[in-house]
């Protein structure tokens, strides 16, 4: 069971976030979780992202869960506000994330994982730690998000490189970074962003879709985190806000 993972929650899209989830073995891999048939409104207006991301990092935010699919239970990430902060040198700012979960199926049964994304000084990603092993850089300095996007909108915007820790002297694999503007509502949108995770050899490990809200001013709400495992392991989840 592996209980780091990094989301996307605007983990990628900008919102660095820790999810504790199941990664391999404990519960019954047969369980599914069935999304009712819809099709959502699509609106033309634009949506200034940029402005809600930054807004959603500086105040920090609170998220609760139910879990579903292969393991059953409740979860919660919460992040600080931001603060000043330096990696590597460069001066910007950082937020501090903590994740815990509690499953009826699964094992372990509880866990807890903290972890701390960086940012430059115009919110731009810069790098993550992760309590108990992981750090990751940006390969390559990434810009803030744009000041605004509409639905259909996509772009893949980053790649992280892992390491056990932060001397980087053995490399862990890569995390991928994408994103999709999905139609929500005539007024809103859905902000898709996908993370990507692969080993050494370059297999798949995970891919995970974390879903926002997104209203015109750039709110940000979550409203689902899915993970679905490969290679080692076929667990599939899904957190959905309360």
């Amino acid at each position: 069971m592996n209980t780091r993972l990094l989301t996307g929650g605007l983990a990628g899209l900008y919102l660095g976030a820790m999810l504790t989830a199941c990664g391999g073995g404990g519960g019954s891999d047969s369980a599914t979780v069935n999304t009712p048939p819809s099709t959502p409104s699509s609106s033309t207006a634009q949506f200034a992202i940029g402005a809600g991301f930054k807004a959603r990092v500086m105040n920090g935010s609170s998220d609760t869960f139910d879990v579903g699919g292969t393991c059953s239970g409740t979860a919660a990430i919460t992040t600080l506000a931001a603060v000043a902060s330096t990696f590597e040198t460069v001066a910007g700012f950082s937020t501090t994330q903590t994740s815990t979960s509690s499953f009826s199926n699964c094992m372990p049964a509880t866990a807890s994982v903290t972890g701390v994304t960086y940012y430059s000084a115009d919110y731009g990603p810069i790098g993550q730690s992760i309590g108990g092993g992981d750090y990751a850089k940006y390969e390559s300095r990434l810009p803030p998000l744009p000041a605004s996007v509409k639905v259909g909108d996509a772009a893949d915007f980053g790649a992280l490189t892992t390491y056990t820790d932060s001397t980087k002297a053995m490399l862990t694999g890569r995390k991928l970074f994408s994103y999709v503007i999905e139609p929500d509502s005539s007024t809103t949108a859905t902000a898709n962003i996908i993370v990507r995770t692969y080993d050494t050899t370059a297999q798949l490990l995970s891919t995970q879709r974390s879903r926002y809200r997104m209203a015109a001013d750039g709110t940000l709400k979550l409203v689902t985190i899915e993970v679905q495992f490969g290679t080692t392991s076929n667990v599939r989840l899904v957190y959905t806000a309360r």
